[in-house]
């Protein structure tokens, strides 16, 4: 591997998911490590089910970190503890990836967004752009999903197909102007944490692309952690507050 290639961060938010999270980490491995030396970063959200363990007996050559203090914090306090340890040791040539650590990814989207960032400081993986969607997902999650993308772009002003998907990738130096500008960079301890950054970004000047991609929830490594009401609640306090900041 050429010295001077940059390392891709590979950020996961993880919450019992160990079961057959290994699989899941040598497929992002193998669909990025052209672009770079990947590194993982597992921040655990309180996971009761083994992940340690079996992080420890696959990760021969140390490419992986487990963050997380064994508490259940949610979800934007996860992607807040790895964003800090990923701006600590990395450097301004390198690369962030997040995304689900439940399998549902596309991965053979990721060359693309890995490649986008050389024009771009932040790519989202958007279900809603043409040659995207979703397999085997209930009707009324879609619909819910529209609504609150709808309603959120309206009130936040974001002209963006997708705004709470975790699949993203980032310029490093691009997250660094965010965290100089935003302490704590994110607030939300909730799944809203991506509407948050993303309007973060938005006020930041970044340049900001889509492409689409699909979910495939057949794949899911464990159970949904979303939670339909406490989410949809967490929208409408974050469009509140928004609201009332304008």
């Amino acid at each position: 591997m050429e010295q001077n290639q940059p390392k891709i961060w590979v950020l996961l938010p993880v919450f019992n998911e160990a079961e057959g999270i290994i699989s899941w980490l040598i497929s992002i491995k193998l669909s990025c490590q052209e672009f770079g030396e990947v590194q993982f970063v597992l921040s655990d959200d309180g996971s009761t089910d083994g992940l340690e363990h079996a992080i420890s007996n696959w990760d021969e050559k140390n490419c992986c970190v487990i963050l997380g203090d064994g508490s259940n914090h949610g979800p934007g306090a996860a992607f807040d503890l790895g964003f800090r340890h990923i701006l600590k040791h990395g450097k301004s040539s390198d690369l962030v990836l997040t995304l689900e650590a439940d399998g549902t990814a596309d991965l053979s989207m990721l060359p693309n967004m890995l490649e986008a960032l050389q024009r771009d400081d932040q790519v989202l993986a958007s279900v809603y752009l043409e040659g995207g969607g979703f397999s085997r997902t209930t009707w009324y999650r879609v619909g819910l999903s529209n609504i609150a993308n709808g309603l959120t772009r309206l009130v936040v002003r974001l002209p963006f197909k997708t705004l709470t998907s975790f699949y993203r990738a980032y310029r490093w130096d691009a997250l660094k102007k965010l965290a100089d500008r935003f302490d704590p960079l994110i607030e939300e301890t909730g799944f809203i944490c991506q509407v948050e950054l993303l309007h973060k970004s938005r006020l930041s000047g970044l340049r900001i692309a889509e492409i689409p991609t699909r979910v495939y929830s057949e794949r899911r490594i464990g159970k949904s952690k979303m939670k339909l009401i406490k989410t949809a609640l967490e929208h409408l306090r974050f469009l509140l507050k928004t609201m009332l900041k304008h």
